[in-house]
């Protein structure tokens, strides 16, 4: 930064650890005859309490207030006397020696500052797209938090929101890490932002297209009214979806031209992220077969064979809260858990007649439903699992290839850790797959 050496440092120290205090931070600017200079700080907690929210008077003479980015005017910075310097010495009053500072774009809140402080987080990298793209806070807020912030209807941006949503952001990244980040895609919801912004805009094309033509249209939203300020455009703003529909069976016979608008919402992140974790547990149980009681000696090795000729197996682990052994048997996939309970329950294994069932749970109550869905669908109707296959089964199935005329292909899956290949494999015939 162009007179760094005047810059303020912070009381830091040269050690942070794991709980060292967050503080998110955001300024607001003006322009004056030296460029950028702040007008309000806000900062706050990792609770989300404000410890700062001040209005700063530069002292030179303010030539714009970016009062629609801001919200402050002359009339609200008249009465001020806080300084850039009060705001500094507070800051190094207030901030402890390990304090973390978190910002959106946080190098220009400290240069307007003119303060320097070295343990900063800011969100515009951590989030940062291709080629150091940054996103903006209000998209990482709607897109990872599932909330909106700076709201269009309100003159300004609320420091005290910025900062408390990119503390949220930073908590949410060290909560999740970076994969979890990289399953939002969110290249690829910027564009779809991006493309319904250039249909707003030719929206806005249409309408002085037919402004000029002296035709009427029709617009029904259940959104903000954005185009009741052209004269040839009747907006009808409706409480849902529903009344949309409602009021266009009504209203488009009676216009030339109509923009009818649906609004649909996607589910806020963390709920996505519990209902993705409910589901997971549901497919966990329904996969998961318990099998006993066994005699105190028996052969686990030779329990987990005669389980794994059914189809994959996750896990066999012994249930510690029954007198006699009983073994939970996770599965990979649903179909096998099933084979398991219609060919094994009631059968004569390692000198004891064992029960095959499903541990009962509000999880599971409904599973027979599900799995006979999916017999029933069309991709599982021709599936079929073999197991026991040995190493050289590939090359023995493809110098036997005139026997699976169709085979399209051989997949032969492996551990994901050892690398090593699993004793099923999936062959791909035209028309069906057999596992």
């Amino acid at each position: 930064s162009p007179n760094y050496e005047n810059f303020i440092l912070t009381k830091y120290t040269g050690f942070i650890t794991d709980s060292s205090p967050l503080f998110g931070l955001d300024c607001e600017v003006c322009l004056t005859s030296m460029g950028k200079e702040l007008t309000r700080i806000s900062l706050v907690t990792e609770g989300g309490y404000c410890l700062i929210d001040e209005l700063v008077k530069p002292d030179l003479k303010i030539l714009d207030y970016f009062t629609s980015f801001t919200g402050i005017t002359k009339e609200i910075l008249n009465p001020v006397t806080t300084k850039l310097k009060d705001v500094q010495k507070l800051l190094r009053e207030l901030l402890p020696p390990d304090a973390v500072l978190v910002g959106h774009c946080l190098d220009l809140d400290l240069r307007v500052l003119k303060m320097i402080h070295p343990y900063v987080i800011d969100t515009s990298l951590l989030y940062a797209g291709k080629q150091g793209r940054r996103f903006k806070l209000t998209f990482l807020a709607r897109v990872i938090l599932g909330k909106d912030i700076q709201c269009p209807n309100k003159l300004g941006r609320d420091g005290i929101e910025d900062a408390r949503t990119a503390l949220e952001l930073v908590q949410y990244f060290l909560k999740y890490g970076p994969k979890k980040i990289a399953e939002f895609n969110l290249e690829a919801l910027a564009a779809n932002q991006e493309q319904g912004d250039k249909e707003g805009a030719a929206h806005m094309s249409v309408l002085k297209c037919l402004e000029s033509m002296g035709q009427k249209l029709l617009f029904l939203t259940q959104d903000i009214d954005e185009l009741s300020s052209y004269r040839n455009c009747q907006t009808i703003k409706c409480s849902s979806n529903k009344k949309v529909l409602e009021q266009a069976r009504v209203e488009v016979p009676l216009f030339p031209f109509n923009i009818v608008e649906f609004s649909f919402q996607p589910f806020p992140p963390l709920f996505a992220e519990e209902m993705k974790n409910s589901m997971k547990t549901k497919w966990t149980q329904m996969s998961t077969v318990y099998a006993g009681p066994f005699s105190k000696d028996c052969n686990v090795g030779a329990l987990k064979k005669v389980f794994s000729s059914l189809g994959p197996v996750q896990s066999i682990t012994l249930v510690l809260e029954t007198y006699r052994p009983y073994f939970s048997i996770q599965y990979e996939v649903l179909e096998a858990a099933q084979l398991a309970l219609e060919t094994m329950n009631g059968s004569l294994l390692e000198g004891s007649c064992i029960r095959v069932h499903r541990l009962v749970t509000e999880l599971t109550l409904e599973c027979d439903t599900l799995v006979r869905e999916l017999e029933q669908d069309s991709e599982n109707q021709g599936t079929i699992y073999v197991a026991g296959i040995g190493e050289t089964f590939k090359e023995h199935l493809l110098e036997q290839s005139n026997l699976f005329p169709d085979l399209e292909a051989v997949i032969l899956p492996k551990e994901v850790k050892s690398r090593k290949q699993k004793n099923y494999c999936f062959l791909m015939l035209l028309g069906r797959t057999l596992a």
